[in-house]
């Protein structure tokens, strides 16, 4: 699922917004979402956000402009915890008042839109700034059979975080500008480091299936296709297989994480020194460099390039990871609703997302925003050239079976060959895609 990590120090400034927020008036929602038919007397709009997007600084402005317009209304956010957001909006939905708005990993949204849970935002979209720039891979995320289920909110992206101070020391005097010079330089690092046996030059643990995609993608692969109607699963093509060809090799010559484990505390490994490059979100720096997890004497020695294409000179796709905001269909305040959606969405308070929150906005005529840091412009680049997991209902089913981590982890481990793993995975995926339909 989208981003299911914020920057830490948000998290921190979240909570006093909660604390806030928790005494403003709250009470029952009335009237429906026709602006002509809305009922005069005052209503309460009810918004959950996850713990950490945005920053309370934010939140509160928008609230502030929002109350400008409704004056005699009341907005009331009530801020969610990712590891149980979906048993408690699944609840919500099920009953007759769920939250007004809802914040939703991207990969979420399908399984939401096609329950009938988020209002059709098509014809609203021209009321929202940089509708036709919005990120790509955040829009398909929203759209559902052609309609718009939601807005884009917010984008993680990931690039290579590097120890500076190692490259110098390997002789390396530039980032890779190919994948195979990537490799090059990561045999290097091994060269000069590699008697430290906690040592990895491309540390790349087991399960981490956000960090793999761009090989299969950048080699033309794609992790199922739509034919007739049906999906089918596309892991086991010449290219897809191709492309994790290349990540094996990578990881058998560079990489001592555990082949079985996941990502989750790759940051803390990282400060502990024995590491020279992780693919990770921008906002991992802040975790790396935490007072009590981390290390902060490192500051001065991390640097980004984005993962480079094994085309010289350019790129490798990304998984443009993030949320989206959608409208619930049974709210009784749409029109409310829809008002604060526009303006969190809006070019005004995307700007202080990405200066205030340090996040990747959620269309292409901002990501400028960061073009003198150094580290946080790579990350706004990776964000123009990313893709998207399919765009089917039932997507989350195969995230929840694990379909693509034991896939991994069975070619990193040797318990199966490339083929045969990429054949299974592929299987899997066409069949959780395709049930009920």
């Amino acid at each position: 699922m989208s981003i299911p990590r914020r920057r830490r120090a948000l998290a921190i400034l979240a909570l006093a917004l909660a604390l806030t927020l928790g005494a403003a008036a709250c009470g029952g929602s009335s009237g429906d979402g026709d602006k002509s038919t809305a009922q005069s007397g005052p209503r309460t709009l009810t918004i959950w956000l996850m713990t950490g997007s945005a920053p309370p600084a934010v939140v509160d402005a928008v609230n502030a402009e929002w109350k400008k317009a409704h004056p005699n209304d009341t907005v009331k956010v009530e801020l969610q915890q990712w590891n149980n957001v979906t048993t408690k909006l699944d609840a919500a939905i099920a009953g007759s008042n769920p939250p007004d708005v809802v914040e939703l990993g991207n990969t979420l949204v399908s399984k939401y839109a096609a329950a009938g849970a988020l209002q059709d935002l098509t014809a609203s979209r021209g009321q929202f700034e940089n509708n036709q720039a919005w990120l790509q891979s955040l829009t398909e995320s929203c759209t559902m059979d052609g309609k718009l289920v939601c807005a884009p909110y917010l984008a993680g992206s990931r690039a290579v975080i590097y120890r500076k101070s190692m490259f110098a020391k390997a002789g390396i005097s530039k980032a890779p500008a190919s994948i195979q010079e990537l490799r090059a330089d990561a045999q290097k690092l091994m060269s000069s480091f590699g008697s430290d046996k906690r040592f990895s030059a491309f540390y790349f643990p087991g399960k981490y299936w956000y960090a793999a995609l761009p090989f299969v993608w950048d080699h033309g692969g794609e992790i199922a296709v739509q034919d007739g109607g049906k999906w089918r699963g596309a892991l086991d093509s010449a290219e897809a297989q191709a492309g994790l060809a290349e990540l094996k090799a990578l990881v058998d010559c560079c990489s001592r994480a555990d082949k079985q484990g996941d990502e989750l505390k790759q940051d803390q490994a990282f400060a502990q020194g024995h590491i020279a490059m992780i693919v990770a979100n921008g906002w991992e720096k802040g975790v790396i460099l935490d007072k009590k997890e981390g290390n902060p004497k490192l500051e001065k020695d991390l640097a980004a390039f984005p993962l480079p294409s094994r085309t010289s000179g350019q790129t490798a796709p990304v998984f443009l990871g993030g949320s989206d905001l959608g409208i619930a269909a049974k709210s009784k305040n749409q029109d409310l609703a829809l008002d604060w959606v526009k303006l969190l969405a809006g070019t005004n308070f995307q700007t202080q997302m990405a200066t205030v929150g340090g996040v990747i906005p959620n269309t292409t005529t901002l990501l400028d925003l960061h073009a003198d840091d150094p580290y946080l412009s790579v990350f706004d680049a990776t964000a123009k050239n990313s893709r998207f997991t399919p765009t089917s209902p039932n997507w989350a089913n195969v995230e929840a079976a694990n379909v693509l981590p034991d896939m991994l982890v069975s070619i990193f481990t040797g318990r199966a060959s490339i083929p045969d793993a990429t054949k299974q995975a592929s299987n899997q995926i066409t069949d959780v895609l395709n049930t009920g339909s």
